[in-house]
């Protein structure tokens, strides 16, 4: 079979067979289509006479193997990775930046949240006036900038200097006792210590002990962020201490250190409504020291002064921690007992009063005895208002007056 329209198509097809037979070797596709050309050629030789259409043929083909040869040669060759590289290197440096720029961003957070716990708790040990309310908020101020729940703050208590609990985060109580602590670390810390497990960071002004940091080691920037939040908020917490001695003295009373009048009142009011609210009792006296006024004027105000501090501290002695013992005006002294029975009372005054009956006062060589009478009253059974209350255990006072003074008077056998 010899026709030519096969062979112009075998001609043409040439390229294409260099071309898919270059994809395994470029030059082996060359030599296959420029094989198969002549051939086609040369059996077209005897049917078509040189001229334009088969020179253009010719020519056609010869750039297509050329073209094919090109391509296959690109396709066997290594790519060039240059620009690539050089995109992922620029892409790599761009995500480090953007590492360290988040990075610096979280430090930055980090810090300004510190920044603003500090500052809250400055601010609102700067300017309170509720003492019990901002230990509160002072707790979650402390979780804010330590990052942690177990911390706590202790402050020193008065002219004592016992530390007391006064702001703790919210799981500040699993943190060990003070006393313990102490124990291992010989007192009260002069600088930042760890022990335990714990960082305790003292908080002083003017190098006075006013409190201390603690706080679990391990969280919180440890030992140098206690120091730091220590130090910001000493002169804060200094500011407290003075406000807390100013309203103590000023509901107690500066001779005998018992309450004053006002604080009395108010704590047997408090008392009223609590006993008013659980259903439970509790009782009130009166108690005066007899011919108080003939003791000044024989032995001297100074003596006179010297018996009702020591009055003061046996009639305080006489009563549990969760009594009240007050100054009622000038030789009298109040005592608020919350949940006492009636029984229970009588027998405590009538204990008292033997007490200070049995107490010798001295006065240079000389020994000087005194007698105090009481009276008391009881909720709810001699009055349900604190007026009431008052008003019975005064009218029993009195009438322990009347009968002959040194005696204890229920306002209930008036």
């Amino acid at each position: 079979m010899n026709r030519p329209e096969l062979w112009i198509a075998a001609a043409a097809a040439a390229p294409l067979l260099s071309y898919f037979l270059g994809r395994l070797n470029r030059w082996a596709g060359l030599l296959a289509g420029a094989a198969l050309f002549i051939l086609s050629s040369l059996m077209l030789s005897r049917e078509i006479s040189a001229g334009a259409p088969y020179a253009a043929l010719a020519l056609w083909t010869a750039a297509a193997l050329a073209h094919s040869v090109y391509l296959n040669g690109r396709a066997g060759s290594a790519p060039d990775r240059t620009r690539l590289e050089g995109a992922l290197g620029r892409a790599a440096a761009l995500e480090k930046e953007l590492s360290d720029i988040k990075a610096e961003t979280r430090q930055n957070a980090a810090g300004e949240k510190k920044s603003l716990a500090v500052y809250s708790a400055v601010k609102l040990l700067s300017e309170t006036v509720e003492i019990q309310s901002a230990a509160k908020q002072l707790g979650k101020y402390l979780a804010d900038y330590f990052e942690t729940d177990e911390a706590a703050l202790y402050m020193a208590e008065g002219s004592s200097g016992e530390l007391e609990l006064f702001a703790q985060a919210p799981k500040g109580a699993s943190l060990p006792g003070l006393p313990e602590l102490f124990a291992k670390t010989g007192g009260f810390p002069g600088q930042v210590t760890e022990v335990s497990g714990l960082v305790l960071a003292p908080v002083a002004a003017g190098g006075e002990p006013l409190g201390l940091v603690v706080l679990r080691a391990g969280t919180g920037g440890g030992a140098e962020s206690a120091a730091r939040f220590a130090s910001e908020i000493a002169y804060a917490l200094k500011r407290v201490m003075l406000f807390r001695q100013v309203e103590w003295l000023s509901l107690t009373d500066g001779l005998t250190g018992l309450w004053r009048r006002n604080a009395l009142d108010e704590k047997v009011r408090e008392e009223i409504r609590r006993a008013s609210a659980f259903k439970t009792t509790m009782g009130f006296m009166i108690a005066d020291i007899d011919h108080f006024k003939r003791l000044n004027d024989t032995y001297g105000h100074q003596f006179g002064d010297a018996v009702l501090r020591r009055v003061a501290q046996l009639l305080k002695a006489g009563v549990y921690e969760t009594d009240f013992v007050g100054r009622y005006g000038g030789e009298e002294f109040g005592i608020v007992l919350p949940r006492a029975d009636s029984a229970g009372l009588l027998r405590k005054a009538e204990t008292m009063r033997a007490r200070i009956e049995a107490e010798t006062f001295s006065q240079g060589l000389e020994k000087v005895r005194l007698t105090i009478s009481i009276g008391i009253a009881h909720f709810p059974r001699d009055g349900r208002t604190p007026e009431e209350l008052i008003a019975g255990a005064d009218k029993a006072l009195y009438a322990a007056k009347e009968s002959g003074r040194n005696k204890v008077v229920d306002f209930v056998a008036i």
